[in-house]
């Protein structure tokens, strides 16, 4: 009998591991049901020759980073309407907010995890879809979404300049692209690469040919989102000043364009529902549901203020 039980429970386990293995590899194909509108919700000063600083707002949510093309996708329906508008040219500066690369650590996850309403409620899911991650769970001492960041690292900082070089030099803008949260971050031969140790907040700015425009602005995560910090950097339309800060309770970054005679700037920040980070101050967010700047225009907000006309 129990020569007969061993074989029998040795198929049965290795069955279980086969049809767990196969869980863990499947990711079903779901619809994309996002908001892709985008509205000018300010447009200061006149058109010339001297330029504009062009902020997006975009509203964003977990399922937009299920795959690179669907954050894209809403980003390019943002540009589109800023060039349907006449807001787009050589020295045009458009600006995005800080951590819009972080939450691409969610690329190819189960479709139930977008539908939870914290990265805390769907980590039970993640744990159990990716095996490895225990390791750095128990072994490491990393939290899950730490863990789930350093394991995607590599692919996050490909994704993330591929993407804004690409829309750079699609429209032919000026853009600075956020940030994105990841390990040692540094440059290798024109490309952004992540290392082992550790995390830092790291922004990217392309050139109207979709090249890297000046150094990575990097700083040390959490400490970072205790105390302001302010980045210099020369475009085509003038000088940018990009000054962060945590104190609102959000991540916001003040964005002020000079060509030396006249300046313009705008608030950034991200709109949605995303989750917020792990180790941000306590009590903040990272899409925040009433800010005294917000419209109540549905989808991303565009805020345009052209330069003063010589």
């Amino acid at each position: 009998m129990r020569k007969l039980l061993t074989p029998l429970i040795a198929a049965i386990l290795v069955s279980c591991l086969t049809a767990y293995a196969v869980w863990t590899g499947e990711r079903p194909h779901a619809h994309y049901l996002s908001d892709l509108r985008a509205t000018l919700t300010s447009n200061v000063g006149t058109a010339g020759a001297s330029g504009n600083l062009l902020a997006i707002r975009p509203a964003l949510y977990p399922s937009d980073y299920r795959d690179p093309d669907l954050l894209r996708m809403k980003l390019v329906a943002a540009f589109d309407q800023a060039r349907a508008l006449g807001l787009l040219n050589e020295k045009t500066v458009v600006a995005l907010p800080d951590h819009i690369g972080t939450w691409m650590l969610l690329r190819d996850e189960k479709h139930s995890l977008y539908q939870a309403r914290t990265f805390a409620e769907g980590g039970r899911l993640l744990t159990l879809s990716h095996p490895t991650l225990l390791g750095r769970l128990f072994l490491q001492g990393q939290d899950l979404e730490e863990a789930l960041l350093r394991a995607k690292a590599r692919r996050m900082a490909r994704d993330y300049q591929k993407m804004f070089g690409r829309l750079a030099g699609q429209y032919q803008v000026t853009i600075l692209a956020g940030s994105i949260l990841l390990p040692s971050p540094y440059l290798k031969d024109g490309k952004l690469r992540s290392g082992h140790g550790a995390l830092y907040n790291v922004a990217l700015a392309f050139s109207p040919d979709g090249l890297l425009l000046g150094e990575p602005f990097s700083q040390p995560w959490p400490q970072s989102a205790r105390g302001e910090s302010s980045q210099k950097l020369q475009t085509a339309g003038g000088q940018v000043t990009i000054a962060r800060s945590w104190s609102q309770g959000y991540p916001q970054n003040l964005v002020t364009l000079s060509d030396g005679q006249t300046s313009a700037s705008e608030a950034l920040f991200l709109r949605g529902r995303l989750w917020r980070l792990h180790n941000a101050p306590a009590g903040s967010e990272l899409t925040p549901a009433q800010v005294s700047q917000a419209s109540e225009s549905p989808g991303s907000h565009l805020l345009n203020a052209w330069l003063s006309p010589r």
